[in-house]
């Protein structure tokens, strides 16, 4: 029986497979019998509309009825949504396929550092029972559920193409069409899907690096290859893109980050504040300085002082907008007012907001911050020093809410709606919502079974807190060995080029732990939320595992 089991100080590939599939199977077992979020009406620009737009899509109408809302958001996983619809799947475990898959590739994108099989089921054992991708956030119908797997197929890809640069270009082809397919994917799933370029651009350049230093084979040629991923990752969003034109008349992702409406909301937050707030980059002085200026915005002041927008975007403890509300509380008030009509009438009127705000600077009937006349083309609030040390404070606290998996309880929210509400949203899902509640609370009832399930899970996040923190301390002993050998013998191999990779992971997790307190700090005030940090957790699961597979290497 052993010499089915283990060989060569390893255990064989049928061994491997074997546990691999059967550990998957529970897996999705522990997926099927969560509950998911279901509240539409609290969710109006998150969950609900992501939820009507893929009902839309499947009824043959891409992404509904024309609104302010309509393509205010990137929403690939409408998309997304609708497949699954269509296959029958229950929807968390459709998600958990993807996050398998997701798993499966960046294995076997270490598979040239890792030669063993034990490696390789070890470090796909612990992505795959990733503690944060059963989490509360991934319950919701919402986008980031599916934007960790879509990242971390990227990220494998890029890793398998960094560590094969010295091989045939046909050994790369197959991983650059898989992250150039993930990033077009990424980009169309949120707004901030940018953030992932620095690891491409990174090791694009290493390689590029690499092969003229060792007069590789083919230079050229490996390097128009490199190209592949954007021809594709191009088509991708062009073809989300020409959805839009065929049925809103513009070809863009969405209204919210194109060109107008970024030029427009850029040059309100250009402008001179009397009273600087951290979190408010419209405030009122602002507002009522271009309401008198500018008279195409006049009218806004009273369409954002209706009581249901007020009750629905104001933030009572600042005393005005926060920045993340602000935008689209302006978008409503437009909307109130007749400038989403169409498409085209909101281009119009944001692209003569801009025209009208920039005339007012030149004439000097307005001044901006700097005092120049250029005005920013952006939604994100203007950077400034004030921000630094909450930025710095609030990002160590986001990484320990990662690293300790916090926030990672498997229970869903208790559904909020009417049944006439909630019940269409489950028939479309395939998996029911939490209805059932504990007597006299607001907790989910959990069957025995789902009881148990919730406990395994539960069980694994116990396990992930304690573990991956030393797994990633053991990583970085591997990774400054690794470096002092190199040094030594002043040679560069393939582990060295993993050793990159995983500086990488961690820079990559760091940065986006800081651009999440940014935003924090600059426009939400809602404290660290896990899931704007879902992408964080499978770097450092990957880290982790790789160092410490590499350190117990035998």
């Amino acid at each position: 029986m052993k010499k089915y089991i283990f060989k060569d100080n390893d255990i064989t590939v049928g061994a491997a497979i074997t546990v691999a599939l059967l550990a998957l199977i529970f897996r999705l077992v522990l997926s099927y019998t969560q509950f998911a979020t279901i509240y539409p009406n609290l969710a109006p620009i998150d969950d609900h509309l992501m939820t009507t737009a893929a009902m839309s899509i499947v009824e043959g109408n891409w992404l509904g009825e024309y609104t302010y809302l309509t393509i205010s958001k990137h929403a690939f996983f409408a998309v997304w949504l609708a497949f699954v619809h269509l296959t029958g799947i229950p929807y968390l475990v459709a998600n958990m396929i993807l996050w398998a898959a997701a798993s499966f590739t960046a294995v076997m994108a270490l598979k040239p550092v890792m030669k063993k099989n034990w490696q390789l089921l070890f470090t796909f054992l612990g992505l795959l029972y990733n503690p944060a991708s059963s989490a509360q956030y991934a319950t919701r119908i919402y986008r980031d559920a599916i934007f960790p797997a879509l990242c971390l197929m990227f990220i494998a890809g890029v890793t398998a193409v960094g560590l094969r640069y010295h091989e045939k270009v046909s050994r790369w082809i197959g991983w650059m069409m898989l992250y150039g397919t993930a990033f077009g994917c990424i980009y169309l799933c949120r707004e901030d899907g940018m953030w992932i370029i620095p690891f491409f651009a990174a090791a694009a350049v290493i390689v590029v690096i690499l092969l003229i230093a060792e007069k590789s084979k083919n230079i050229p040629v490996k390097i128009v290859a490199m190209a592949l991923p954007f021809a594709i990752s191009g088509a991708i969003i062009a073809g989300y893109s020409y959805m839009n034109l065929q049925y809103y008349g513009r070809f863009i992702v969405s209204d919210f980050t194109s060109g107008e409406f970024k030029a427009a909301y850029g040059a309100l937050t250009s402008l001179e504040q009397d009273n600087w707030h951290p979190m408010v980059a419209v405030p009122e002085d602002v507002r009522e300085d271009v309401y008198r200026e500018v008279a195409v915005f006049t009218p806004v002041k009273k369409a954002l002082q209706k009581p249901l927008l007020v009750n629905g975007y104001y933030n009572e403890s600042i005393g005005d907008f926060a920045s993340g509300a602000f935008y689209w509380a302006l978008r409503e008030a437009l909307s109130d007012l007749g400038v989403y009509d169409n498409p085209q009438t909101a281009q119009d009127y944001y692209e003569g907001l801009t025209a009208d705000i920039q005339q007012a600077v030149n004439e000097g009937r307005l001044k901006t911050t700097n005092g120049k006349n250029t005005l920013r083309k952006s939604v994100t609030p203007p950077i400034k020093l004030e921000y630094v040390p909450d930025v710095l404070a609030e990002t160590f606290a986001g990484f320990k809410v990662s690293v300790l998996f916090e926030q990672c309880d498997p229970v869903a929210h208790r559904a909020v709606g009417t049944p006439e509400e909630i019940t269409p949203v489950e028939d479309f899902i395939n998996q029911p919502g939490a209805v059932a509640l504990i007597p006299y609370t607001e907790t989910p009832y959990l069957s025995p079974v789902r009881a148990l399930t919730h406990g395994v899970l539960r069980a694994f996040n116990v396990i992930y807190k304690i573990c991956i923190p030393l797994m990633c301390i053991i990583a970085l002993c591997w990774q400054i060995k690794k470096l002092r050998e190199d040094i030594t013998r002043k040679a560069f191999d393939t582990e060295s080029m993993l050793n990159i990779v995983m500086l990488g992971l961690i820079g990559m997790a760091l940065l986006r732990c800081a651009m999440i307190a940014f935003v924090e700090v600059a426009s939400f005030g809602i404290g660290t939320y896990v899931m704007y940090l879902s992408t964080v957790h499978p770097l450092l699961i990957l880290y982790g595992f790789t160092g410490f597979c590499k350190s117990f290497e035998y």
